[in-house]
């Protein structure tokens, strides 16, 4: 279903659907992952696409200085379900392209875009 990249313009998350591609995109341009974990039929993950991905000030952000994926839980081929294995949807992990490890804790649950403004800031101060 995300097997593209999907980059309207510049008010829109570029998505990659696949794992393994992405984390060579990220590895070849030297980019740490967000990955966007989302279950089928689940209320808070449409909505973070809808309201915390689209049409946010920090988009361009993202799109800059990461590499988007985004992974369904029911498609567990498009990613390592065992390094991101959670029962919480949505989640989104924020990981090293370099060793994979874990920038910052996993963000479960509907992160409004305040709280992923904030979560991005630290980021950005941790670097």
């Amino acid at each position: 279903m995300f097997g593209f990249i999907v980059n309207i313009n510049a008010d829109h998350i570029r998505w990659h659907g696949n794992y393994e591609k992405a984390l060579l995109v990220a590895k070849k341009q030297n980019k740490p992952l967000m990955v966007f974990l989302r279950k089928k039929d689940c209320a808070d993950c449409r909505k973070m696409l809808e309201v915390s991905f689209l049409n946010q000030s920090y988009v361009k952000k993202l799109n800059d200085k990461y590499i988007a994926v985004i992974a369904t839980y029911e498609g567990m081929s498009n990613y390592p379900i065992e390094m991101f294995y959670t029962l919480d949807f949505p989640t989104l992990f924020f990981v090293s392209s370099n060793d994979e490890s874990f920038l910052i804790d996993p963000i479960s649950g509907f992160v409004t875009p305040d709280d992923l403004n904030s979560s991005i800031e630290l980021l950005h101060n941790l670097n």
